[in-house]
């Protein structure tokens, strides 16, 4: 994906897609289920974190994103969002913190510039919980269902979708793919 945005003149747009939504219940890491987790991440992230140099741990637990998501909206009020952005990645994907919980969350904002107390008051009064659940509203009516999902043309009206990691030729194709349809 950064290579395709350093390469081409791309917008990104990041929504929120929660992977553990309420109700549902969270899912164990011991047990079967959690060495199902822990099977997928052997065969699927991990290779492909080495591939591409990207440092990534298994995670020791499956927390509800939503508050990371809500978190993640008052940095881009502040325009801050791509540094949170990478920073919740880091803290989940790198040191392993618990992105369900606000003292990791505040914590986080707080390194990329994000009054730490402003950010707890947020969450805890769920300031941002209306607009994250209509982000993911856009997501739901265009249809993704998977993360990463890349949509190609407009928001709007999106030409393409590609699920999944890909490496930079296959995105490139798919940009190529919906610059042509877009021209007709």
């Amino acid at each position: 994906m950064a290579e395709l945005q350093d390469r081409h003149a791309v917008e990104i747009s990041w929504l929120p897609y929660e992977l553990r939504p309420e109700p549902a219940p969270l899912p164990r890491i011991d047990g079967p289920e959690g060495e199902r987790f822990r099977e997928g991440w052997r065969r699927g992230v991990a290779p492909l974190a080495e591939q591409f140099g990207v440092e990534m741990r298994f995670p020791p637990f499956k927390p509800r994103s939503r508050r990371a998501h809500e978190a993640a909206e008052l940095a881009r009020e502040r325009g801050l969002f791509e540094p949170m952005r990478v920073a919740l990645f880091r803290a989940f994907f790198v040191d392993n913190r618990d992105l369900g919980e606000i003292d990791v969350l505040a914590d986080v904002g707080a390194s990329v510039g994000l009054d730490p107390a402003e950010l707890r008051d947020a969450l805890t009064a769920g300031r941002y919980t209306t607009r994250v659940v209509e982000l993911e509203a856009v997501a739901a009516q265009l249809g993704i269902s998977a993360v990463p999902t890349v949509l190609f043309g407009p928001l709007e009206r999106p030409i393409l979708a590609v699920q999944g990691t890909q490496p930079y030729e296959v995105l490139r194709h798919a940009l190529a793919q919906a610059e042509n349809a877009g021209r007709s």
